[in-house]
């Protein structure tokens, strides 16, 4: 027999007791004080009965004490032990977590996700047309609980995904698909898929950042010793056309451009003088010819570089994250540490990032000097 004492009668409010003379809804059980049912007539919640607001069993105290005591993503709304430092859906840091999901957040605005408060989460002055939510006087039809996480008549709000419909649990290579989330923490949702196709079915996206940015963009992405080469690479390039560029072709073709009356500071020669200046330039000894077209090998060297770290960046940065949770986990047993040590070991350098921008800008500053 089910034990009703402390449960409230739907009618008057009153709480059970074990004296008391308790029947039941046949169809959805819920219970009520003799007189008060017989006083209705037939259960309150017989409108109800078949849908999800029907009357449940209030859960034991140790459920909802268990269920208060978990912790909520901010960023994807997963649930998380109370002690956990970090997400174990998308490695989201814990920390300061201060979103009250039964409710508003502590901060103001509306909890994410679709997790809208219900009948406790307003105020109690019965009055919710601020929140842009009926009153219950004006809509008798509205029981307080909102269908399928959102308002009535409102949008159901998208649901954000961090790991791009990758399970936590899959492995990528032989590690965790969730490891290697809490390693890359920044746009998962790009890189996880990418990942999982790239390992599984060898199909490559093609990253238009990395073929932006190329070691910059690796420097940003903590992949430092490759990054860094490339870096290299670019910068000397960039440099080695400057310089020939400056010291070299200008002295060239400046003599050529004056002969056939292109002015220093001319926006658009006319085809006449381009025509009349490439006759002179081919005249020229072969050496200086060279010279000439230097600055455009190089150009295109470095646009091939730019188009190979664009189609192999995804596969480059995905061996890079599995090597690096390999050696994480190896050298860390507790999980709560290795959580910390991906947290700590991954993510971007925006610093280095906006260092070598502007490191970029005085580079492009100098040949006009």
């Amino acid at each position: 027999m089910t034990d009703y004492t402390g449960v409230k009668c739907p009618v008057c409010g009153k709480a059970f007791t074990a004296k008391d003379d308790i029947v039941v809804c046949p169809d959805c059980g819920a219970p009520y004080h003799r007189e008060c049912y017989a006083q209705t007539g037939q259960c309150v919640f017989a409108e109800k009965h078949g849908t999800p607001n029907a009357w449940v069993p209030p859960k034991p105290e140790t459920e909802q004490h268990t269920e208060n005591q978990t912790k909520r993503c901010p960023r994807c709304g997963s649930p998380n032990s109370e002690s956990a430092l970090f997400c174990e859906h998308c490695g989201q840091s814990l920390a300061n977590n201060q979103q009250d999901f039964h409710g508003f957040p502590q901060t103001g605005g509306f909890p994410p996700f679709g997790n809208f408060p219900t009948n406790g989460g307003f105020p109690q002055n019965g009055n919710n047309q601020q929140y842009g939510v009926p009153n219950q006087q004006n809509n008798p039809n509205q029981s307080g609980n909102f269908p399928q996480g959102g308002y009535p008549n409102q949008p159901i709000p998208f649901v954000f995904d961090p790991m791009g419909g990758v399970n936590p649990n899959e492995p990528l290579e032989d590690v965790p698909a969730g490891d290697v989330a809490k390693l890359v923490q920044n746009n998962t949702q790009y890189y996880l898929p990418a990942f999982m196709n790239s390992s599984k079915f060898g199909r490559n996206r093609f990253n238009f950042s990395a073929f932006l940015f190329s070691g910059g963009w690796m420097l940003y992405r903590k992949q430092y010793k490759l990054g860094a080469i490339l870096t290299a690479v670019m910068v000397a390039l960039y440099l080695i056309s400057s310089f020939v560029s400056v010291f070299y072709v200008m002295p060239i073709l400046q003599p050529l451009m004056q002969q056939v009356g292109i002015a220093s500071d001319a926006v658009s020669p006319t085809y006449e003088q381009m025509m009349q200046m490439s006759e002179m330039l081919l005249q020229q000894p072969i050496q200086q010819l060279m010279l000439v077209f230097v600055p455009t090998i190089i150009l295109i060297v470095q646009i091939v570089i730019m188009i190979v770290v664009g189609f192999n960046a995804n596969r480059w940065y995905m061996k890079h994250c599995v090597e690096k949770v390999r050696q994480i986990r190896e050298k860390t047993k507790d999980p709560s540490e290795t959580a910390v040590q991906l947290q700590e070991q991954g993510g971007v350098n925006t610093a280095l990032a906006i260092s070598l921008l502007i490191c970029f800008m005085i580079l492009m500053y100098i040949p006009s000097l």
